[in-house]
Order: C-alpha cells, then structure tokens, then sequence
C-alpha cells in the first residue's frame, strides 16, 4: 500500500486485487483467494480466529470441513450456486449471504464458473455479521459504524471510502480492512463484514438475518 493511501487514517490496511495471491482449498478441490483474516496470512486451518477471501468454483465438488467454525457464503459472480447440506438443497443467488455450520458435509453444484465471498469465525474466538450494500450516485453516504475490525470488499463497480481525515477508492476486487467508523459512497456493491471478538455468529443454514 502507497505510503499517501494510508495517510490520515487510524489504522487502515488496504490490499488491492492485483496485489493478492491464490492458496489451495484445504480438501486440494479448488483455489481460494486470501483477503483478511487473523492472525493475517491465514495460518493454519487449525490456528486462524477469523478469515475473509474469495473462492472460485468451476464445477461441482465437496467443501472443505471446518469443525468449530461458522461460515458465511455470498455468491457474488456467476449464476446460481447449489448446497446440499443434511439431505436439503438451497439455491443462492448474487449478493444473499448465507450461514452455515462449518462441521456439516456441503456438495456444492454449480452451472458455470462462479465466485463467492467466505467469511470464517472460529466460535469462542470471534463471530461475524455479513451484509452486501448497494451504492448508487446521488444517494446519501452509506455510515458504517467500528468494528473489531471493519472488513470492506468491493464486489462490482467503485466504492470510496471516507473517515474523519482520509479516503480512498476501491475498485472490484480491493479491500480494505479498519478499525475506526467511515462513510461509503460510489456506484457498485460492497461487502461490509463486521467481526466481533468471542461468541459465535448465528447458524441457521438460512439467509443472513433469518
């Protein structure tokens, strides 16, 4: 990150798309992008509290099992993404997180190339709350309270994020993470993830808020 991205922020940590890199699936079935997490660089499947990345999906596979950890999933390209879990299908559609037990066997189908946004918590450690805003020109800007921390990742479009003394711009893929309150503006979509220490987030399977 250029050292004028980061002024006049508290604390800001900025990675942008052409900076991030690919790990493998921990089952070895696909590739995952790593965007936020803790400790940062992900560590083991064992060891992180919380994660944040982007996964593609080009065919039909197993997820990874994750014992002890809630997951949110939000299918943000491509056209529809299939889970089984426990014998029930659910059909996600674009920008809809949908929640989890990280410990159940999922089979995921898929018609084309799609990819999704996973947000990880180990429970006891931290917990999560997903949502993806929409934002339009013209419109009032968008106040996203702290959090511990604020996870931001541009979905489609541009989106500029403001604090008290700072900006800056992301484009698709970008992400931001932050621990101080900001004001989203643009035209595009964006993933506002808010992670809080200890507990655990709310499992249904379901959509977020159900």
């Amino acid at each position: 990150m250029a050292a004028t991205e980061n002024e006049g922020w508290e604390r800001m940590r900025l990675q942008r798309a052409s900076e991030q890199h690919r790990v493998a699936w921990r089952n070895g079935a696909g590739l995952t992008t790593e965007l936020a997490g803790d400790p940062p660089g992900g560590g083991s499947a064992a060891e992180f509290a919380w994660r944040v990345s982007l996964a593609e999906v080009t065919e039909d596979c197993d997820f990874s099992l994750f014992p002890d950890v809630d997951r949110t999933i939000v299918l943000v390209e491509g056209e529809a993404l299939s889970l089984e879990l426990q014998g029930i299908e659910h059909i996600l559609t674009p920008y809809e997180p949908f929640r989890f037990d990280g410990a159940i066997e999922v089979r995921c189908r898929v018609a084309g190339p799609t990819r999704d946004l996973n947000v990880m918590t180990r429970r006891g450690q931290a917990h999560a709350t997903v949502a993806v805003e929409h934002l339009v020109p013209g419109q009032a800007p968008l106040a996203l309270p702290k959090a511990d921390p604020l996870v931001l990742v541009c979905l489609a479009g541009s989106v500029t994020l403001r604090a008290t003394n700072a900006s800056v711009a992301l484009t698709v893929g970008d992400v931001a993470e932050l621990d101080e309150p900001v004001h989203a503006m643009g035209n595009g979509r964006v993933a506002v993830v808010r992670i809080g220490t200890g507990g655990s987030s709310e499992i249904g399977p379901g959509a977020e808020g159900a």
